[in-house]
């Protein structure tokens, strides 16, 4: 978490203790849901090892598929935790996780400690407002071919961790569609190359 933290804001060492604080570490085995839709559970989470999924459930009663996030990154329900509301999608873990732990209002109360924590929240709030952009942006603008190669380019190491049918529904098609579109990635390269 440190390094991640580091590419944003320099801690003293003093700060890093206050802020190493607040967290706790939390394992966690493959298929556990950390965050049920309609809670109201505010946590900053760090992934140290494992992959989480992030999903929104849809009114037939299926998932779709927000984020994964692998080790190294934050995440959260930033809209959720700011404005106290319920979180209005879960969290679950893929794979058996490591992760560091600390509830948003106390990271939050750090702010007005030192400039340093408050700048730290400002590129917290900035990358995670960056990655739903994009996201968001892929949905609306590319066809699900180039949303597919957009997810093999973004997150090469997770194609072999994530279920495909995990990954249909983070694309936004069926499991269907997604063997359809990978054949005629195949078939399309063998002609190439």
């Amino acid at each position: 978490m440190r390094a991640a933290i580091q590419q944003w804001v320099a801690l003293e060492k003093t700060q890093w203790t206050e802020l190493a604080a607040i967290f706790h570490q939390r394992s966690v085995a493959a298929g556990t849901h950390l965050l049920l839709p309609g809670s109201h559970s505010h946590e900053l989470v760090f992934v140290c090892s494992g992959l989480l999924r992030f999903y929104y459930l849809t009114e037939q009663g299926g998932e779709a598929n927000k984020a994964f996030i692998a080790e190294g990154a934050f995440a959260g329900p930033l809209a959720s935790s700011v404005l106290n509301l319920p979180v209005i999608y879960g969290a679950q873990a893929l794979e058996p996780s490591v992760l560091l732990v600390a509830s948003y209002s106390a990271f939050s109360a750090l702010f007005d400690r030192h400039p340093v924590f408050d700048r730290l929240g400002r590129k917290l709030a900035e990358y995670l407002l960056v990655g739903k952009e994009l996201r968001m942006r892929t949905l609306l603008l590319h066809q699900a071919k180039d949303r597919y190669l957009a997810f093999v380019n973004q997150y090469p190491d997770l194609i072999e961790r994530i279920p495909q049918y995990h990954i249909a529904g983070y694309l936004g098609i069926t499991e269907v569609s997604l063997s359809r579109l990978k054949g005629d990635l195949r078939r399309a390269q063998m002609v190439i190359g």
